[in-house]
């Protein structure tokens, strides 16, 4: 059986640099690679995802950084089946630096789920703890999504959390240990600017954390509808209602219990609970209705 691969690629610069950029790039992706490939792009920056079935799909972005020397060209790839993972960055057409690693540590993911009696989705969270004792999360809303860090800073703890999936920490709480510390209401908020550029091992590991939780629970109605038939096709058969994030029909409707509020999934242990409780508490309420 081939070894899917996971490849994450983000390329920043000049506007029309960039589309100039991604219109030779997007040409071999559709003649040579027959795996999946996602568009992310954000005004001055493109970001990719793409799934293959064996090997990661480095030449159309090598090659073409050839003919444009002033981008930098930075890749990030997952082997699903090895648990193997590494990185890259290119530059006018060569290799500036690369690593490769085993997976992340942790054992396997501990979530926490719940929807509507339509379906739509409330909270996700997948989380995980690190090596260092912090956890690490992907947190998702029918309308919002973001990476989440958890770590003590004595005897406060404090929760860090990214805009989507960009590679920045945009804001942060401080639980401390004052009136209400206890049970976690007690909280120091800023929203941070200038943002704070993610640490890249972590970010892979957070890259890593959420395709693997939303291979396993999550759609998004963004995606190319080849991708999606399935699920909207069993949404309008059970009636549920489509959102911008939707938990996937089979675990919907199999995995979770049914409440009379609607659908709720949990497999947290007594390590995580008290982490997921924090993000729900504090990053769930600032994130609102959408």
């Amino acid at each position: 059986m081939a070894d899917k691969v996971t490849t994450r690629v983000v390329v920043a610069g000049a506007a029309e640099v960039l589309e100039a950029y991604r219109r030779r790039v997007n040409a071999l992706l559709d003649a040579e690679y027959p795996g999946e490939y996602r568009e992310l792009h954000t005004p001055g920056r493109l970001e990719y995802e793409l799934r293959t079935p064996d090997g990661a799909p480095f030449p159309p972005f090598v090659t073409v950084s050839g003919d444009f020397p002033e981008l930098v060209v930075a890749l990030a790839w997952t082997r699903a089946r090895r648990g193997a993972r590494g990185s890259a960055t290119v530059q006018a057409g060569k290799l500036v630096e690369q690593a490769q690693r085993a997976a992340a540590p942790g054992g396997s993911l501990a979530i926490q789920a719940s929807a509507g009696a339509d379906g739509t989705l409330e909270f996700a969270l997948a989380t995980r703890l690190r090596a260092d004792g912090s956890w690490i999360g992907y947190a998702v809303t029918a309308a919002q999504h973001a990476f989440v860090l958890v770590r003590a800073d004595g005897a406060a703890q404090v929760l860090s959390a990214s805009d989507g999936v960009a590679p920045e920490w945009a804001e942060r709480w401080r639980i401390g240990t004052g009136a209400g510390a206890e049970d976690g209401t007690a909280a120091a908020y800023a929203e941070l600017d200038p943002r704070e550029p993610i640490d890249a091992t972590l970010l892979e590991e957070l890259d890593q954390l959420a395709n693997e939780f939303a291979d396993s629970w999550i759609w998004f109605a963004a995606a190319p509808e080849a991708e999606t038939a399935i699920e909207r096709h069993r949404y309008g058969l059970y009636g549920l209602a489509v959102n911008e994030a939707n938990l996937r029909a089979e675990r919907l409707r199999g995995a979770m219990t049914r409440t009379a509020q609607g659908y709720a999934f949990e497999s947290l242990d007594a390590s995580a609970r008290p982490v997921a409780a924090l993000i729900l508490r504090h990053w769930l309420a600032a994130a609102g209705p959408g």
